[in-house]
């Protein structure tokens, strides 16, 4: 045999032993590493499609040249995942990062290193297809509205099984529009029902109340719950506001919502269920207080302001039910700047206000509730500087996380009432001081998506300063599938 065979042979044996020390040190130690270099070893290399796709649908322009870098997660699906914790992460989140022209992104795969993944514990997904029939939603709102909100009720509403009733109050100049937009619903597998009002006379907020009396009519044995929402009122997934309410007995009368969060709107308002955050009725006490004659006495007996107190004040002058809280519900009754609230590593069962008084992509940031369940704004802190909140931002602190007490929800927002002391802390917990933006540099989620082969893939912008001659800079990341 010649020297040149043996040589081949040599170096064939070299490699096929070197991949069989991998793949037993793989499954022999799968806890004692972050990275996973068979997962590295045979990574596809998926270019920058994404990050094309995404940039053309974006509401807001980028440089025409950007800063890039791409990380791969490789998601550990856990039953007891350490939700609360912020977990700590030995390898730098960003890093490799490239400068692209986005005009020439077809002959920039060149400039990409191989996507070699981190290894992160989730919460397992929750079940795909699960249905919600024993749940029924009601609202009071504009044509308008509720074309700018298909998207987002649909995220949350489609496919699952539950009827939504909406009372359109200017039903009567658009009645064609609206028929034709409840039929857009319908097709993206939202069960909607879109009526006009029950009296010409009635404001939107007794349109709101009144509402209930159509619900009543459409629930069926199975319904338990009785949900009153705004039109803007969101669910990152509906499995936990189920889960929560079936802690809670549908059979006997209860009123259950949230308070708002400002003291300011209490004390102005009253101790009720504020509608941002939805109120939700046992299927007790909603067809006794849905019964048309008494919904009509409720009606006459409150002043029409708010949809909410005339709901509050029938329950309490009609029944026995006082407001029970119900906790991680939110009515976001918080101005601007919401980070500190979505890095906080909160779990909220909706939200609330996010095109009016804050503007968050809800619908994008809800992707990760969809494909991990309860990994939606999850931390992670990786080396001594950095900050995933997953599915808002990424926050890297110049200083460092040594001093930085993550256990406190950072004030960033304006409060509503500024002579009013907010007294936040009921219903958000302790806080910390709103940080400089020389100390904290943010990267917020503009887009996100789930291939049909299961792949969860995120994209985070920073603007620069482009005075300073900044360019933006993306961090994409790619989340493997869950399958």
């Amino acid at each position: 045999m010649s020297g040149k065979i043996m040589q081949r042979l040599h170096r064939s044996t070299l490699v096929c032993c070197a991949i069989l020390v991998l793949i037993v040190w793989y499954y022999l130690f799968p806890n004692d590493r972050t990275y996973s270099p068979l997962s590295g070893f045979f990574a596809e290399d998926r270019g920058l499609e994404f990050l094309d796709r995404a940039t053309r649908k974006l509401s807001f322009e980028l440089s025409p040249s950007v800063i890039y870098s791409r990380r791969c997660i490789e998601p550990i699906f856990a039953s007891e995942a350490k939700r609360q914790e912020v977990v700590n992460v030995s390898v730098p989140l960003i890093e490799d990062q490239v400068t692209l022209r986005l005009d020439q992104l077809d002959t920039s795969r060149k400039a990409l290193t191989r996507c070699t993944p981190i290894k992160l514990t989730v919460p397992k997904p929750h079940p795909t297809g699960e249905k919600f029939p024993h749940i029924i939603f009601g609202l009071a709102t504009t044509y308008k509205r509720l074309r700018e909100s298909l998207m987002s009720i649909a995220h949350w509403c489609s496919d699952r099984d539950l009827k939504l009733i909406a009372i359109v109050e200017d039903w009567n100049d658009r009645a064609e529009d609206v028929s034709k937009l409840q039929q857009e619903y319908r097709d993206n597998g939202i069960q909607a029902s879109f009526v006009e009002p029950l009296d010409g006379s009635h404001t939107t907020s007794q349109s709101h109340f009144m509402v209930l009396t159509l619900m009543a009519t459409e629930s069926g044995p199975e319904t338990k719950w009785f949900g009153l929402l705004d039109d803007d009122t969101f669910f990152p997934h509906l499995k936990p506001l189920s889960d929560a309410l079936g802690q809670l007995d549908h059979t006997a009368d209860m009123y259950v919502g949230a308070l708002a969060e400002d003291f300011g709107s209490v004390k102005n308002f009253g101790i009720m269920a504020y509608g941002g955050a939805g109120a939700y009725l046992s299927a007790a006490l909603a067809k006794k207080l849905g019964v048309p004659d008494q919904a009509e006495a409720c009606i006459r007996e409150t002043p029409p302001n708010l949809g909410d107190i005339i709901l509050r004040d029938c329950v309490y002058q009609h029944s026995q039910a006082r407001l029970t809280i119900l906790p991680r519900l939110y009515q976001h009754d918080l101005i601007g700047d919401m980070s500190g609230f979505f890095e906080s590593g909160v779990e909220p069962i909706n939200l609330h206000h996010w095109k009016s008084w804050y503007h968050e992509p809800v619908v994008e940031m809800a992707t990760a509730a969809t494909f991990c369940g309860n990994c939606f704004l999850q931390r992670w802190r990786f080396t001594d500087d950095t900050i995933l909140s997953n599915g808002y931002s990424i926050a890297t602190y110049r200083y460092g996380l040594e001093k930085v007490d993550l256990g406190k929800m950072e004030q960033t927002w304006s409060q509503v009432y500024g002579d009013i002391n907010p007294e936040y802390s009921f219903a958000l917990g302790p806080l910390r001081e709103k940080m400089g933006d020389d100390e904290k540099k943010s990267y917020k989620l503009a887009d996100s998506e789930i291939s049909a082969h299961g792949v969860m893939r995120q994209l985070y912008v920073r603007k620069g300063d482009f005075e300073a001659g900044e360019l933006d800079e993306v961090v994409e990341l790619e989340w493997q599938t869950r399958n």
